[in-house]
């Protein structure tokens, strides 16, 4: 091994430059190591929700038959999420909501009257959950008799509608899964 200069290293210098270059090498992994580690450790929180995240839960509606009309009666949950990097609280308003076929390409009751277990708006906190129980009777105005028929012949119906997120500008919708109406 030669220096920059042309001059020959002698044997121990050779063993002292070698190691050192393996030591600093070394060195250079253990702190690369570390950097990553800590970027994939110490990032805890990989909640993306910055806006709040709505969700319908437990849908169920009955149909009821009557000579007048057609009379529904249900609930549904709406669990509102938001995640600790949100930029603080928001204060979440509902739209209408109404009851849908299974793709949404039919409407069969809109809007959907419905009561909430709380007053309305409710705030979220940032890292938490807040859960709205609505629930809905149209027996005192009773839909059209062959709501009754669309509703218990289709392969199921969701309940959709949208909510109002004081954190973003705009409706975030919301849908729930596919159910069947009982009483049909």
């Amino acid at each position: 091994m030669r220096a920059p200069g042309g001059v020959a290293y002698s044997p121990r210098t050779k063993m002292r430059r070698l190691l050192c270059s393996k030591v600093v090498a070394s060195k250079s992994a253990v702190a690369a190591s570390m950097v990553l580690a800590s970027l994939i450790v110490g990032c805890g929180d990989d909640d993306p929700a910055v806006f709040v995240e709505p969700s319908i839960g437990t849908p169920e509606a009955t149909v009821g038959t009557l000579q007048l009309g057609t009379s529904l009666k249900g609930s549904f949950s709406l669990s509102l999420h938001l995640g600790s990097r949100a930029s603080g609280p928001s204060d979440v308003g509902v739209g209408a909501f109404m009851i849908q076929n299974a793709d949404q390409s039919e409407t069969f009751v809109s809007p959907l009257e419905v009561s909430a277990d709380r007053d309305l708006p409710v705030t979220v906190d940032p890292d938490s959950d807040q859960t709205i129980v609505f629930s809905f009777d149209t027996a005192a105005d009773l839909l059209p008799a062959e709501i009754s028929f669309a509703l218990c012949n289709m392969e199921g119906v969701v309940i959709s509608g949208a909510i109002q997120d004081s954190l973003q500008d705009g409706a975030t919708p919301v849908v729930s899964a596919v159910f069947k109406p009982s009483g049909c």
